[in-house]
């Protein structure tokens, strides 16, 4: 059965956050918790949704070795107070005058035959925004995101199979802990990517998820 949903009230932020500054290795980053008014609901939407293919390939191991997903939810072109409190608060965190941001992005994955503890997600960098800002929706939370002090020496193969072997990165790598609804915001060129402690938490049917803004600059 169909659930309606008004994407502004759904994706409301909560009133009084509090942005804590953190470090993690080298690396300062920004951590709200608490983040949206409407966690739980979010969960359940995307617990119930079907999700399409993220960086398929014919060669490539979506699909096969595991499953990874996006939505794009549109951002409404309304002048809503719910939607422009996220961004007011962006702005006024991040010291932003003039920039948009279209949809809110959904990453949500799973295995489906899950690898050994070294093997982990590809490092890569945002470049074409400056800042990565994301929100922890699954319950599981087992790992969060890994920031990188360099990035691999070899072509980035993602596309093809985004496992990646960490090992000889472990003792340059810092790992950002999730949290149910709590947003972390880091500069977007920063290597990173996704980090899981147990693999086998997220298989069988069990699935990791976040959400992320884009901001981009008007030029």
């Amino acid at each position: 059965m169909p659930t309606p949903f008004l994407q502004h009230k759904l994706f409301e932020i909560n009133d009084d956050l509090v942005v804590e500054e953190k470090k993690v290795g080298p690396y300062t980053y920004l951590s709200i918790d608490n983040f949206y008014k409407n966690a739980d609901s979010i969960h359940e939407m995307f617990d119930k949704s079907w999700v399409q293919n993220w960086k398929i390939h014919p060669q490539g191991k979506n699909f096969k070795e595991y499953y990874d997903c996006r939505s794009h939810i549109k951002l409404t072109d309304d002048n809503f107070e719910d939607e422009n409190k996220t961004f007011l608060f962006l702005a006024k965190t991040l010291q932003l005058n003039n920039f948009y941001c279209e949809t809110i992005d959904s990453n949500i994955f799973t295995w489906i035959n899950p690898p050994k503890q070294n093997i982990q997600f590809w490092p890569h960098q945002d470049l074409n925004f400056r800042y990565n800002i994301l929100i922890y929706l699954d319950k599981i939370n087992s790992g969060g995101t890994a920031l990188y002090e360099e990035k691999p020496k070899i072509p980035d193969n993602e596309k093809i199979d985004l496992r990646y072997d960490i090992s000889d990165h472990t003792n340059k790598m810092h790992v950002i802990p999730s949290v149910f609804n709590r947003c972390v915001i880091f500069d977007g060129k920063i290597p990173h990517g996704a980090f899981i402690k147990d693999h086998s938490k997220y298989s069988n049917n069990n699935w990791r998820c976040n959400v992320v803004y884009f901001l981009q600059e008007n030029k």
